[in-house]
């Protein structure tokens, strides 16, 4: 709608004049009665045109029009006056007046012309203008350096030409994904709010189905209340940005104005620059990619662990272009090897490789495909280098091979890598073929824990009895047959949910010649998303019925030993009788004396052995069990003797000695408990006898001690007769060990050796 000021001091004038152009012609029409008012009208509101009168009190119609053009040079004016004041409308042409127009006798006739008039100026205007905003962006586009500069001048002609207040430009990107790139003119609650809330999901559907919405063909208006309540818009437009058919987003321009519509000469202009503004967009946005791919392609050559070349498509292959790689790959400047000046880079392969390398491309580009070369060169110092070369051919027009393209990188650390894996996978393969163990690999593909066998080696065949194609593919619970022993099946689960793992020593087998003992190891490994399980097994049942007969004949040999044991113990037992039987057939105290003293020597032996007959380990004697028997029988021997003697023992339970070394000591203990009975208290007198058998830093301490009326006068022996004493004397030289007597109250004999039976102790 075309918005106009009608300026005319006649009241029925300006009545007549809006009802027939706002009825006849859909203008919007504003009057005044005298310039001055309409000056003011001026500031608070925009028109499209002004008509005036000429002959009005007070500023008449030429200098109203010279106040205007102060300010707007451009906005069309039509001078509305009598026939008879030709001269006033030429002067009125002249000081910028777009029109005039007489008044006539028929006033329908005279604004219909009036209308037509400012119609034509009003477009002419805008033309102008447009062509004005069209080739302002073009010249700020060719000099806009970045996006950002070319939306902004963008917005800057779609507001001019449309004579709106607000714009804003969307775009959207390759997955149609429509997002704000600039707006002018709008509040920041459009900028933050309204965009992700109700906008963009309405200019999409507006996008897709229209190249243009206005507000006042009455489409959006039930879209787009938001924009009335919130951002008080009441004129927008809705225009879709496109560039050789293909979208590329959508500039939104709006007026805050009540009564400002867009016309269709408006509409029309509007497009138009719409056109160039996507056009200008467009091309820029073509262009920074233009820029990005061209830096990171520069970049990639740059950073790339070689050279990138194009040469001549002959034997010579003389290069036309290569990247400063060359200097890391072989020592040379790019501008050395350019047109094979020094040296050509041919000369660097190796002369064993260089016959293949035409022939490999030749083929390669015949059937136009990548060829791909591994080859040696060597360097500008002589070094030796495995490279990798990948190219393609350029083709012409007519589809001949006019040159080469491609990449030349270092390979030879990985060419090592290569060689050293192949040499291990080879030795692996060996180790796996030829290994005396079963072993079988099993692979779980989807996840669900069946276990498929997808390699077996020489000796898994062996001892499954079927050939490795008989049994690939089979599951692992197949793979065992199906009485899969629990314990296999319990380890594998333990396996899977654990990762640890599991050994099981003796497990028992069905296989086809019976049921085998098999000693089995499961561990596993991941290979990308699947899991493979590695089971390495032997046949144990020869060792297993072996270990049985060795057990067997070791419980024999326990049970003989045993016998033995209890044989030699009955043996003493009858000695010792003998002895007793002899002694109460003699009157005579020392005789009766001596073979008491040589019963209990008897007793400690055979106590001995009693011991061994009913341990579990028949090699062991607890010493702590055997002096306890020993004081008991010395209790039982001597009842009469001294009965007030009290018994004092400190035996480290955890001592255990063999037989070597356990009589000895028994017969060592015997001597000195005997003799303290004896000889260390008054007869009838109250005394403590201590024993001691203590293990320390590998040292056995046996200790016997009293506190009675100590040793006999000086020289006379420390453990009673020279016979007692010569005894101790040589069961300690037997046990490598060493006799003390500390000083102190009482007697105390103290007896140390080592725990190693070789050994002997200096204390």
């Amino acid at each position: 709608m075309t918005k106009v000021l009608l300026v005319d001091d006649e009241s029925v004038l300006l009545d007549l004049g809006r009802q027939i152009l706002e009825k006849k012609f859909g203008f919007s029409v504003d009057v005044v009665d005298s310039g001055e008012e309409g000056l003011k009208q001026l500031k608070s509101r925009r028109y499209d045109a002004i008509i005036s009168d000429y002959a009005m009190p007070g500023m008449d119609g030429l200098e109203f029009l010279s106040r205007i053009r102060e300010k707007d040079p451009q906005i069309p004016f039509v001078l509305f006056t009598v026939r008879e004041r030709e001269s006033v409308a030429v002067e009125a042409l002249n000081s910028g007046a777009n029109f005039y127009v007489q008044k006539d006798n028929s006033p329908h006739v005279s604004f219909t012309e009036l209308a037509h008039k400012v119609n034509t100026s009003v477009e002419l205007v805008r033309a102008e203008k447009n062509l004005r905003s069209q080739r302002d962006l073009a010249i700020a586009s060719a000099n806009s350096k970045n996006i950002d500069d070319i939306l902004s001048h963008c917005l800057q002609a779609a507001i001019t030409t449309s004579y709106l207040d607000a714009a804003a430009i969307y775009l959207m990107d390759e997955q149609d994904h429509l997002s704000l790139a600039m707006a002018e003119g709008f509040s920041a609650e459009y900028r933050d709010h309204v965009i992700q809330a109700h906008l963009i999901p309405l200019f999409l559907s507006l996008l897709r189905g229209t190249d243009s919405v206005f507000r006042n063909s009455k489409t959006i208006h039930e879209f787009s209340h938001i924009l009335e309540t919130i951002e008080k818009i009441h004129s927008d437009a809705i225009i879709s940005l496109t560039h050789h058919g293909k979208p590329i987003g959508l500039i939104h321009i709006a007026s805050f104005e009540d009564d400002q519509e867009l016309s269709t000469p408006l509409q029309r202009f509007l497009q138009g620059i719409v056109v160039q503004i996507a056009g200008h967009i467009s091309d820029k946005i073509a262009e920074d990619a233009l820029v990005e791919s061209e830096r990171m392609v520069n970049t990639l050559i740059e950073n790339l662990p070689g050279m990138v070349y194009k040469c001549s498509f002959d034997d010579d292959r003389i290069m036309e272009y290569v990247s400063e790689g060359s200097l890391f790959l072989t020592g040379y400047h790019s501008t050395d090897l350019v047109q094979n000046q020094n040296p050509t880079y041919t000369s660097l392969i190796h002369p064993d490789d260089r016959p293949r390398i035409m022939d490999v491309i030749r083929r390669a580009v015949g059937r136009h495909a990548q060829f791909k070369l591994m080859y040696r060169i060597f360097t500008k110092t002589m070094k030796f280098k495995w490279v990798w070369e990948q190219g393609v051919g350029v083709l012409n027009e007519n589809g001949d091979v006019i040159g080469l393209e491609g990449f030349i990188i270092d390979v030879t650390r990985q060419k090592v890598l290569d060689d050293q894996v192949k040499v291990s996978q080879n030795r692996l393969n060996m180790l796996f073929s030829n290994m005396n163990a079963g072993c079988a690999i099993f692979l779980d593909h989807d996840g669900d824990s069946r276990f498929i066998l997808i390699e077996m080696n020489r000796a898994a065949e062996n001892l499954e009895e079927k050939k490795r194609e008989t049994l690939l593919g089979k599951t692992f619970q197949d793979y065992f047959g199906p009485a899969i022993p629990d314990e296999l099946s319990t380890a594998l689960i333990n396996l899977v949910t654990t990762g640890t793992p599991q050994s099981l020593e003796r497990i028992q087998i069905e296989t086809p010649s019976g049921k085998k003992w098999r000693e089995i190891y499961l561990s596993n490994t991941h290979v990308g998303n699947a899991r493979e399980i590695f089971l390495i097994y032997n046949d144990v049942t020869s060792r297993i019925r072996d270990e049985e007969q060795i057990i067997s004949s070791l419980h024999e040999k326990e049970l003989l030993l045993k016998e033995i044991h209890h044989r030699v113990k009955n043996n003493l037992q009858i000695i010792s009788g003998i002895l007793k039987l002899q002694g109460m057939r003699t009157t005579d105290p020392v005789t009766s004396e001596i073979l008491q003293d040589c019963r209990n020597q008897v007793f400690s032996m055979a106590s001995i052995h009693e011991l061994l007959y009913s341990s579990h380990d028949i090699g062991k004697i607890n010493v702590n069990e055997y002096v306890g028997n020993l004081i008991n029988h010395l209790k039982q021997e001597y009842v009469g003797a001294n009965s007030s003697i009290k018994y004092i023992t400190e035996i480290d339970p955890n001592i255990v000695l063999d037989i070597e070394r356990c009589i000895p000591c028994g017969l060592i203990l015997n001597e000195l408990i005997t003799n303290a009975v004896k000889y260390a208290f008054e007869p009838g007198g109250y005394g403590e006898i201590r024993v001691t058998f203590t293990h320390q830093n590998h040292i056995y301490r046996m200790e016997v001690s009293d506190n009675g009326r100590g040793m006999p006068a000086e020289g006379k022996s420390p453990t009673g007769t020279s016979l007692g004493t010569e005894l101790v004397s040589r069961l300690t030289h037997q046990l490598k060990g060493e006799i003390n007597r500390p000083k102190g109250p009482g007697t105390t004999i103290t007896i140390q050796f080592s725990e190693n039976p070789g050994e002997r102790v200096h204390v």
